[in-house]
């Protein structure tokens, strides 16, 4: 940043220790730039780190590299926009290690609900919506979400205990409470009445129907795809849910699926705008740092992307943006030192 911006290295790194509201500036671009059907996703990503002092520092699991790994962890939100199929970064926060969670009472899933908490009006002001992957398709996360007023779509494990809900009964009823559940549902003799194909073709079955899921304890909107191979037979089955039971199969698909834009944000953060840079042991400056490189992604796509015309756009490429800038930076160096003037008209088209 010294070498590029302004400044010297130490006014950067003063910088980098004040309170930055870049939550509020996040909201105000989704607000401005975004599509307006919005949804919230919140995911933990695994950063490599070393070092004794580093804030946070443990072992965590690496979705990337399928194991439990030493580094921090940052768990991220950010909002998903269906209309330009692409997500902005919300806000992000230093996962504490085992030791510290052990040390103030609590532990890993508690920590995830409380960043919930934490954001709810965010998460509100964004769709009411939160999508998170199947380990936190759990009861210990989804129902003190869904006491916030919380709607979340997520995916269960495979061979969780699922029910037929109990039909309605006209007329007359029974003393007692009405019945939550009925029959288990056997995969193997499936009744199609009760749990309907909504939609396939040759590569998936879809059922769609309300259940309700054993270690949920509710009732939910359930979405069970059945991805097929080129013979028609059972590849894999995945099982997504909803905990707003009004909402249609294809609605909650189209939130589970777009959960992985968030994917996305961290793999340009961390190829492009220097999400693992920081050396800092300050927590307030890597957390900021971490912030900043995220929103950065943000700003490129809200600056450059979203402007341009979306049968032209093309897929977002924050390579290109990079590139663009440095020649940019080059270019009005070399000019600097030469005493050309970049503006005049003989020399700005050459330029650009």
């Amino acid at each position: 940043m010294a070498n590029h911006g302004a400044h010297n290295e130490g006014t950067y790194h003063n910088w980098f220790s004040k309170e930055l509201d870049l939550e509020k500036f996040n909201r105000s671009v989704i607000d401005e730039h975004g599509g307006g059907d919005h949804f919230t996703i919140f995911d933990p990503s695994f950063l490599n780190k070393s070092g004794k002092q580093t804030p946070g520092i443990g072992r965590f699991w690496s979705g990337q590299a399928g194991a439990v790994k030493r580094g921090i962890e940052i768990g991220s939100f950010v909002v998903g926009d269906l209309v330009n199929r692409t997500a902005f970064h919300l806000g992000a926060e230093l996962t504490p290690n085992p030791k510290e969670l052990a040390a103030k009472g609590t532990n890993l899933m508690e920590h995830y609900v409380g960043l919930v908490t934490k954001r709810k009006d965010d998460i509100k002001h964004f769709g009411n919506c939160l999508a998170a992957d199947g380990y936190f398709g759990v009861n210990t996360f989804v129902e003190p979400v869904i006491k916030l007023g919380i709607c979340v779509v997520s995916c269960l494990k495979s061979n969780a205990a699922l029910f037929y809900i109990p039909p309605q009964v006209q007329g007359k009823r029974n003393h007692g409470r009405p019945r939550k559940k009925d029959g288990k549902i056997d995969w193997a003799n499936l009744d199609e009445n009760r749990l309907p194909i909504v939609m396939q073709d040759e590569t998936a079955k879809v059922r769609s129907a309300i259940v309700y899921v054993k270690c949920l304890k509710r009732q939910v909107r359930l979405v069970a795809v059945d991805y097929l191979k080129e013979d028609g037979s059972l590849q894999t089955r995945k099982l997504f849910f909803c905990t707003d039971i009004e909402r249609d199969f294809d609605w909650v698909m189209e939130r589970y699926h777009g959960r992985f834009w968030i994917e996305f944000i961290f793999r340009d953060a961390k190829q492009f705008t220097g999400l693992t840079h920081c050396q800092s042991t300050d927590a307030k400056k890597l957390k900021n740092h971490v912030n900043l490189s995220l929103t950065a992604v943000s700003v490129a796509k809200a600056a450059h992307w979203l402007p341009i015309n979306e049968e032209k756009r093309g897929p977002f490429s924050m390579a290109e943006l990079k590139a663009y800038y440095y020649n940019l930076s080059m270019v009005k160096r070399i000019s600097e030192a030469l005493g050309i003037d970049p503006t005049e008209t003989k020399n700005n088209p050459k330029i650009k």
